[in-house]
This record gives structure tokens, sequence and C-alpha cells, in this order.
């Protein structure tokens, strides 16, 4: 049960990066002088509200979340030398408030509940401002902190025994950090993925908006042992924003799917009025709200590569929700795409859980053509673990989503934790 207090390695310099040319023998997965989200084609599907279901039985029980909590402020140290009374009075409340905020949990039952994961030595326990978290393999995970430091590690559970409850381990692999073009803002998403040369990949990119209508991207072979990607052959490429408004970032949230010659790049746009248009939020209410759905907007969309030239179809939009965490769920026969597990961070009114489910539209004498969004469900993630754990429904602010472990196993049978 022993906690490291780690320190996240400082962000290195930002370095000029040469394209690296796509050539007759790039993976089809290669992002080198492409464009993610261009090329919108069909028509747009109008948005959906948010319909409460009492819970989720496609939510797969064991998924691994990630929140963007840590404190950014200066430390107690730091100001005393300052001689900053005030923010030092100030600092005390949030930093002691740190040390019990969650950064990764697990989807603990189909209520959308959440248990944090407090034991082991992983630097990720102790991470600041988490944004994304992919599967790395089994049981290893590696998770981002918008200032690119990566937080390598594994998870395992230790049963229980006749003084102590059971209780998930995150064990420290390694620490890395992504680089970002020059002058770049932080990291809004990542994806971890093997290409089909089976190599494995890091994608990365900003969250674009603020006046910008597209984003940067960056790709590199992603080593896990160090938590670093191989510099000498990133990928440059860039992500444009599916809605065209510049108010809207460009990404929140990605995750990579290669089906065979088939890859596609689904990603969450999301727009935030409180902070493009001084819009305010009901805090008395929830999500449904006539106030709250317009100052949160999200749009779900894929790019596709490999059935001739690129293009993007947008799934689904979603008012009074800020979706910043998808994972794909696919069919275990064909490999396709099925459902999308949602997550929203939504602010002071928490996160909710929800899954999209998705049908293959089908066109007489064509066959398959693009796919149906039918109406998502979903459960209060953020208040249904409060009431489990005693944390504010505003500090489970859902950043990013990976696949169970094994270790899901002991859970779905009734192991606790």
């Amino acid at each position: 049960k022993q906690r490291r207090h780690a320190k996240p390695s400082a962000p290195q310099p930002p370095k000029h990066h040469t394209p690296v040319p796509m050539g007759v023998c790039a993976s089809k997965t290669s992002t080198a002088d492409t464009l993610i989200g261009g090329r919108v084609v069909g028509t747009t599907p109008p948005p959906f509200g948010v319909t409460w279901a009492d819970r989720l039985i496609d939510a797969p029980i064991g998924t691994v979340v990630c929140f963007d909590n840590g404190s950014k402020k200066k430390s107690m140290m730091s100001l005393a030398l300052e001689g900053d009374a005030k923010k030092l009075r100030e600092n005390v409340g949030a930093k002691l408030l740190d040390n019990i905020l969650p950064r990764i949990g697990i989807i603990w039952n189909e209520l959308g509940v959440v248990k944090p994961i407090v034991h082991g030595n992983a630097s990720v326990l102790d991470a600041i401002d988490l944004e994304c978290i992919s599967q790395v393999f089994g049981n290893t995970y590696v998770a981002t902190s918008s200032n690119g430091n990566t937080h390598v590690f594994s998870l395992s559970y230790n049963f229980p025994t006749c003084v102590d409850y059971g209780f998930l381990y995150a064990e420290h692999i390694a620490q890395g950090h992504l680089p970002s073009p020059p002058g770049a803002g932080e990291i809004e998403a990542t994806a971890v993925f093997r290409n089909d040369k089976s190599e494995l990949m890091m994608l990365w990119t900003g969250r674009g908006g603020d006046s910008l209508k597209e984003s940067w991207t960056r790709q590199a072979p992603f080593d896990y042992m160090t938590g670093s990607v191989d510099e000498s052959k990133i990928e440059i490429g860039r992500m444009v924003g599916v809605t065209g408004n510049p108010k809207w970032r460009t990404a929140s949230s990605m995750q990579v799917h290669v089906n065979g010659p088939v890859v596609e790049f689904w990603f969450t746009s999301v727009y935030d009025g409180t902070e493009s248009d001084g819009k305010t939020l009901d805090a008395t209410s929830d999500q449904t709200a006539p106030q709250n759905k317009a100052a949160f907007k999200t749009v779900l969309a894929k790019t596709t590569f490999g059935l001739g030239p690129s293009y993007t179809d947008i799934i689904a939009q979603y008012e009074g929700i800020k979706v910043e965490a998808i994972l794909l769920l696919t069919d275990s026969g064909d490999n396709k795409v099925k459902a999308v597990l949602l997550g929203s961070d939504d602010e002071i009114m928490g996160s909710l859980l929800g899954v999209q489910p998705l049908q293959e539209a089908k066109i007489a004498g064509v066959g398959n053509f693009g796919l149906n969004a039918g109406t998502p469900k979903f459960v209060n993630l953020a208040e249904n673990s409060m009431y489990e754990t005693f944390i504010p429904k505003s500090k489970f602010g859902t950043s990013g989503f990976a696949p169970a472990g094994s270790f899901a196993t002991a859970i779905i049978n009734g192991a606790r934790v």
C-alpha cells in the first residue's frame, strides 16, 4: 500500500521535427502530411440531449478512467519564500484536497460508479491534469498530462485477506515526455495503438480552438519501457475542426481503430460556451437544463483512411455535455465498432457516462454505407461515485478511457476494492 509521490519530470524544450515522408512502404496509419477531420461527407445528424438510464448494461466493467485533477498552483514552499501570506492560506486547502482527488480509477458497476485507485508507487497517482489514457497491452497503461509528461504503469488486483479488502495496485514502469511543436499549447488528446505493421505507435494532438480552425498532430513509435517516443521518426500532420467554427476545440479525445486495410481516427470536438462566449451554467439543474444545453456541445466524428481518398463522418452531436473521453466498443467477430463509450466533463455538474449505439446504414443494392447513431443513454457517473466515495462530484471530471485488463475478472466476479 506504499505510495510514491514522484515529481513529474520537467517538460523539455520543444524541438523542430522534419516530416517523415509517407512513401509507398509507409504504414496505412501514417499521419505524415495528412489531414484528420477533413472532407466531411453526408449530412450532419440533429443533436441528442441527455436521456437517462437506470443502468448501462453495455458499459464494460473494469474500464480504466483518468481524471484531470491535480493543483497547478505554486507549492506552499514557493509561496512562503515569496512572502505571499494570502496566497499561502488559499493554497493550503487546495493542496490538502489534492491528496484525496482521484487521478485514475475503474468503472465498478453498471451505475457508472468509479472506484479510485490509490495504492501503488506509480507516478500517475500524483500526476497533474491528466488528459488521456491508453492501454499499451494487457494490464499495462500510459496516461498523459497536459504538459506532455507520460506515466506508464501496470495494474494488478491484490486479493482480500482475513484482515483487509482486496485492492488494485498501480506499479510504476516509466515516466517520459511527448514533444510539442514550437509555440504550441498543451496536449489535449493521445492514442496508443498498433499499426498495420504491428509497431506500437503514439498519436498526440493539441486542443485547437481559440480562434484557430485546426490543430497539429504528431505520431511516432512509442517505447513503453521509457515512456518516450522515437523523435527521429516523428510524423507531422494536421487536424481540422469539423464544425468550421473556431470557437469549438478541434479535439477533446481520440481513438484509433485499425481493421485490416481500413484505419479510422475517431475523435470528439467540444464547444465550451463558458470559455468562448461567457455563458453561465445553471448550477441548480443538470445537463438537461436549456441553459446548460446552450453552454456545452459535442460532436463525435471519425476520419477514414484506406477506402480511397480519406473522408470524415460526423457520427453524432450532443447538447449539455462536453465529451472528453471515448472508448470504442467493437464486435468480437468482425472487429467493427458497434458502440462508443462516452465520458463527459461538465465542470460543476460533474461527469456523465454514456453508451452511443451504432448500426451500419444499409442501402438496397449497394450494401453497407456509413453508420447510424441510435439514441444514447446516460448515467450520472459523478453523482453515483460521490455517494460511494464522498469525493465532490465536480472532481470526477472524466478525461480518458482505456479498456479493462485481466484484473477486471475479479471485479466482475464480485471482488471488493
